[in-house]
């Protein structure tokens, strides 16, 4: 990226982010793939009751180097309360399910992805809001099919993003492609490639 094309961002704040230092960190990022290189990571230790969890994330690293020793975010898995009556729990109680979990994180990503590339490409968007939906086939998990059915384990992802801004047909286009930059989209749909349905909608 140019320094010239870094220069005329100078100044601007999109989406609570400084232009020209956010081109500058992408920069840094191209020309040091190592150090730019990171580790986010996650724990879960099993609670007394089945299938509930207490998850944290704290430390990660950024090109090898450890940071984020002092952070500590909890986040308590479990089944919302219908599911647990019918499978017998003593005390239901409503948490959100891992896989709910994971399409959140899904959802945030996708989000997170197109505001940068819009940053980057200098495309003025004013939202996004990203809805998934995953139908899950549970047999698996409970032992009556065998695991050399694990593809049979979801149906397709359906992944709805709908974009605000007065958007060119040309910006259209190129946000379209945004999703597949995803980290969290490729995590979950490296086994399962789909393709998300865009909507745009204009300023209100």
């Amino acid at each position: 990226m140019s320094t010239a094309r870094r220069d005329r961002r100078a100044g601007e704040i999109e989406h609570g982010v400084d232009a020209e230092t956010h081109l500058e960190f992408i920069d840094w990022v191209e020309a040091n793939p190592e150090d730019a290189m990171l580790e986010f990571r996650a724990s879960g230790v099993t609670e007394e009751v089945a299938n509930r969890t207490t998850a944290t994330i704290g430390d990660w690293a950024l090109g090898g180097e450890e940071m984020g020793a002092e952070r500590e975010h909890t986040l308590e898995f479990g089944l919302p309360p219908e599911l647990e009556e019918a499978m017998g729990y003593v005390e239901a109680t409503d948490r959100h399910e891992a896989i709910e979990g994971a399409l959140a994180g899904l959802t945030a990503c996708i989000n997170g992805t197109i505001v940068y590339n819009a940053i980057r490409e200098g495309i003025d968007l004013e939202g996004v809001t990203t809805a998934v939906r995953a139908p899950v086939d549970l047999r698996m998990l409970f032992g009556i099919h065998d695991v050399d059915r694990a593809h049979q384990m979801y149906g397709e992802l359906e992944i709805d993003v709908e974009v605000t801004g007065e958007l060119t047909a040309e910006e259209k286009m190129a946000v379209r492609e945004y999703p597949k930059r995803s980290p969290v989209y490729t995590l979950v749909t490296l086994e399962q490639p789909n393709r998300p349905t865009i909507e745009f909608e204009p300023t209100v």
